[in-house]
């Protein structure tokens, strides 16, 4: 079967049947205008159009169909001729003849044709012997009869060899359509499997690079550890040696790893609100090492029409932008590496920034341009051996930008140096405007000396205390901080806190501090913050041994400055006031607010316990949820649910940000207040925050005071009509009972207590808990680093981290903090590092808290159930249930007065496992354990629901 001849006899198949049809008037108006009947005219035409439709519909483009097509064909001009017998014209119908016969080579088929000229043929002969008149107007002709059969025989054999013509042709196309065919059939299945192995590499890639980063950071750590030991110089350098090609190898695997990654389509973009300011300054933070040791200088310009807060992925766009701007210091000796940020085009909900780097390095000929984006390859073959480097950095860039909806080049003048250009596409987020700064009154009091030799950077600080409502001191040198100091303390006015520039000339801010340690006519000493352009890691190492209160980096964020001296502060009286007033006061919202109901979203079961409490304990009611999802549940159910919410950012299953976004779809911020609780303190976190529609921060570990005076400031009361019933006034004594020792070193017993609101039982339990939650987790996140799963080993150093915070665990705050934010860096080498010195830190901890544990065997089997009356254990079992199938809060203390009932002691209670489901949040496991334990009591029960409730 030819599919284009087929499709060429059904079009002229389809044409015969208007044809043949149109003859029915035809041959009617002929009839009648020779005086012949109309009627039957029009009837010989029905027939023959008639019998050819017929064939169509039945057979279609059948041979039969063709060869009564050909007798139809030349019957039309038989009739005619007919008709026309004795007019003037009759001759000249003999013509049509022929041109009815030439239709019948659309065919294709020789037989057709043949039909056609014999059914002329026997037409001319029959006519011409039985009635001669119709055909020549004098009578029979036998030799013009031949004639016109000759002609037709000629016409005839004409058609049929431009048939056969025409036929070759078809076949020949339908060979060639049937080979192109075939080989498109090859070549796609050819790509299909060059495409999967392509995937195969880069998967392969992917998992070898995972394979190898294992060993390679354990050869890393290793090579640290060694260097702190006692080492001749020659085992020092060989060691050093192999530690340095390390991180180059690691640095190398690194690169394959992100370009796998792309090559295999795995690279999926996040979407989340984030502000490019502070996200861009962040990333000239960590170039800026590089450039001060090279005498490269980093200037940003940001255009006004640049929106200050963008939906998109920031982690990948800081990963291009990083990228561009350290082979922009790496490759220049000297001069400016500017990055300039504008809006090429903005609409109402999205805006495409055209960002732009440009160095005055030693630029790229247009033959080393055209080779920049391509895999393992660098301008010149000779910068690798003088520059470093993988060769993927700009290829990865690339394929970011353009997974972006972007586009990236370059221009460059050897000698001149070098703008690299990328577009990306980002949606426009919505400012949210922030909480005013109101320094509480001791704050206002302090007296701020602030040391910076740059008279521009002095005026902002002049101008930052000012709108805080502080006047300071100002002065250019660390000399004159040592003579300001000293007279403020001979004048009995000491300074409270010393800003200090750490580059300055003649005596640096280091040497200020050591200098103001040794001056044995400072006493009290002020609390230091040192501000630097270049935070490396050195140089913090070197603050913290100087006993450096806080460390911030340039350029001061005022709100991140603000909240520094607030912590260094108020947590300083919110710690020790009220740690001598324990047992006489306790911390509590408004009056008016007293019965609010708050939801607290808490992944982390002893900072969710310690939330829940100091929150009751402030006159609240408290729901909770385990992560973001649940929060969103809960909270979109009901049509006013909560008067707040009190939101922590890291969560499995759905993190803060995108619960408050998901929230904020319903409840706008002036009828559902939501204030973030997390260990994050950096300003970037902050705008995160807000971006998403958060109200306020509450810094980990909680401190109860400033927590209650942040709800005070944004819960707002019910009207009469819609109060919940006001919660129970918290005790204004409470009575401390011996449930711990007097010291538990490495836990700060008295800070801690503070927290808890000097409740001892609970202090003990959650050291318990520490000891039993977390003492396995530097292996936890070594295995999640061997992983990959650096994101989860992340959210594991925060969890860790906030804990040990709330615990008052200084050094295992502080070293799960480093490890947590050199996760966040994807710093593997330094996060390894550190996990083994957290590890150091964290036993001490973990010893101190099994320490507590004393509960025996015996103490820990259940007393049976016919030792107390049945019906009161009847009675609580059947409260205690409605309130799980509730999920209600209150089950925690409906179980532990059903296990005084049941002659619990306190240690066996704490190991019951209704009793750790029920810390654990887990609702389901508890009524599954109650439902096993309590089976024959509860079968008993006429209606377990109706009394629950």
């Amino acid at each position: 079967m030819i599919l284009e001849l087929d499709d060429l006899r059904r079009r002229f198949g389809r044409f015969l049947v208007i044809l043949f049809w149109l003859h029915v008037p035809l041959l009617a108006l002929v009839a009648y205008i020779t005086g012949h009947s109309p009627v039957g005219a029009a009837l010989a035409g029905v027939v023959l159009a008639g019998a050819y439709h017929l064939s169509w519909l039945r057979s279609g483009i059948a041979p039969v169909t063709r060869y009564i097509s050909g007798v139809a064909l030349m019957g039309q001009p038989a009739l005619l001729l007919y008709f026309m017998s004795g007019q003037l014209w009759q001759m000249d119908m003999h013509m049509y003849f022929f041109a009815m016969l030439a239709l019948t080579v659309a065919w294709c088929d020789k037989r057709a044709v043949l039909f056609a000229a014999a059914a002329v043929a026997l037409h001319h002969l029959t006519l011409d012997y039985l009635m001669p008149a119709a055909v020549f107007p004098e009578g029979g002709d036998i030799k013009r009869v031949l004639l016109h059969a000759v002609i037709v025989a000629f016409q005839a054999a004409v058609l049929v060899w431009f048939g056969d013509m025409l036929v070759d042709c078809f076949n020949r196309i339908n060979a060639m359509r049937d080979e192109i065919i075939a080989k498109n059939a090859a070549l796609e299945q050819r790509t299909l499997e060059a495409e999967a192995a392509s995937k195969s590499k880069s998967m392969f890639l992917a998992n070898m690079s995972h394979e190898i980063r294992t060993p390679m950071n354990a050869i890393l750590g290793f090579c640290h550890l060694v260097l702190r030991t006692d080492l001749d110089l020659r085992q020092k350098e060989y060691v050093s040696k192999i530690s340095n090609a390390s991180t180059a190898l690691l640095r190398l695997i690194n690169d394959i790893l992100d370009f796998s990654k792309n090559e295999a389509g795995k690279l999926s973009l996040e979407t989340r609100p984030f502000n490019l300011r502070s996200s861009l300054q962040s990333q000239l933070n960590l170039a800026a090492i590089n450039a001060e040791n090279k005498g490269v200088s980093i200037e940003t310009v940001i255009q006004n029409d640049v929106p200050a807060v963008l939906v998109g992925d920031e982690l990948r766009l800081n990963q291009v932008l990083l990228n561009l701007v350290s082979n922009a210091v790496k490759f220049s000796e000297k001069g400016t590496v500017t990055v300039t940020v504008d809006a090429e085009e903005q609409q109402d909900a999205g805006v495409k920034l055209r960002i732009s780097v440009r160095d005055q390095g030693i630029g790229m000929a247009p033959e080393q341009q055209a080779l920049l984006f391509n895999s393992f390859t660098q301008a010149d073959s000779s910068m690798t051996r003088r520059f470093g480097g993988t060769g993927l950095g700009l290829v990865i860039s690339k394929q970011i930008v353009e997974q972006m909806g972007g586009t990236i080049g370059v221009e460059s003048m050897p000698g001149v140096g070098s703008t690299f250009t990328f577009t990306v596409n980002m949606a426009i987020g919505e400012m949210q405007a922030e909480p005013e700064r109101l320094a509480s009154a001791e704050i206002a009091g302090l007296r701020v000396l602030v040391a910076d030799d740059n008279p521009a950077s002095r005026e902002i600080f002049h101008d930052v205390f000012n709108s805080w409502g502080l006047n300071i001191d100002l002065v250019a040198s660390g000399e004159e901080v040592l003579g300001a100091l000293e007279g403020a303390c001979k004048a009995g006015q000491p300074y409270d806190l010393v800003v200090l520039d750490w580059k300055m000339p003649g005596m640096d801010g280091l040497q200020t501090v050591q200098a103001l340690h040794r001056n044995e006519n400072l006493s009290p000493l002020p609390y230091v913050v040192m501000v630097t352009a270049y935070g490396n890691e050195d140089f913090r190492a070197e603050t913290e041994r100087s006993g450096i209160a806080a460390f911030l980096t340039k350029p001061i964020v005022p709100n991140v400055l603000f909240d520094t001296i607030t912590g260094l502060f108020a947590r300083e009286t919110a710690a020790d006031a009220p740690h001598a007033e324990i047992g006489q006061t306790i911390p509590m919202v408004a009056e008016q607010l007293r019965g609010l109901k708050v939801l607290l979203a808490e992944d982390s079961m002893i900072n969710r316990e310690i939330a829940v409490e100091l929150l009751q304990d402030a006159g609240l009611v408290v729901d909770v949820a385990e992560n973001g999802r649940i929060a969103c549940d809960l909270v979109l159910q009901d049509p006013r649910p909560y008067d707040g919410i009190l939101m922590d950012i890291q969560m499995p299953e759905m993190d803060g940000i995108e619960a408050t976004l998901q929230i904020r779809k319903k409840w706008s911020a002036e009828q559902l207040p939501i204030i973030a609780m997390t260990a994050h303190a950096y300003e970037e976190e902050r705008q995160k925050c807000f971006a998403a529609g958060m109200d306020d921060h509450v810094a980990k570990p909680v401190d109860p005071f400033l927590l209650v005076r942040t709800l005070d400031r944004w819960l707002k009361p019910r009207s009469k009509e819609a109060s919940r019933p006001v919660a129970e006034s918290a005790p204004v004594a409470v009575k401390p009972v011996s449930d711990l020792p007097e010291s538990l070193s490495p836990f700060d017993l008295t800070k801690a207590l503070a927290r808890m609101n000097g409740k001892t039982s609970l202090l003990r339990k959650l050291i318990i808990d520490f000891g039993q939650r977390f003492a396995a987790t530097p292996e936890e996140l070594n295995e999640l680093i061997g992983r990959g799963a650096l994101d989860d080993a992340r959210r594991s150093a925060h969890t860790l981290k906030g804990v040990a915070g709330s615990l008052e665990l200084a050094e295992v705050y502080e070293q799960s903090a480093k490890t947590e934010a050199a996760l966040a860096q994807g710093d593997v080498v330094a996060a390894n590092i550190l996990i083994a010195e957290l590890e150091l830190v964290l036993k001490p901890a973990i010893k101190a808290a099994k320490s507590l544990v004393t509960t025996t065997e015996d103490d820990n089997k259940p007393v049976p159930a016919g030792q107390a009356d049945p019906v009161n254990i009847q009675a609580e079992i059947l409260v205690f249930r409605g309130l799980l199938e509730r999920r209600s809060l209150k089950a925690r203390s409906s179980f532990e007065k059903l296990a005084i009932t049941l002659g619990m002691t306190p240690d066996t209670l704490q190991v019951h496992p209704v009793k750790v489901a029920l810390d654990n949040l887990d609702y389901n496991r508890a009524l599954t354990l109650l439902d096993a334990e309590f089976a024959d009591v509860l079968q008993t029960s006429p209606d377990t629901e109706r009394i629950g409730e």
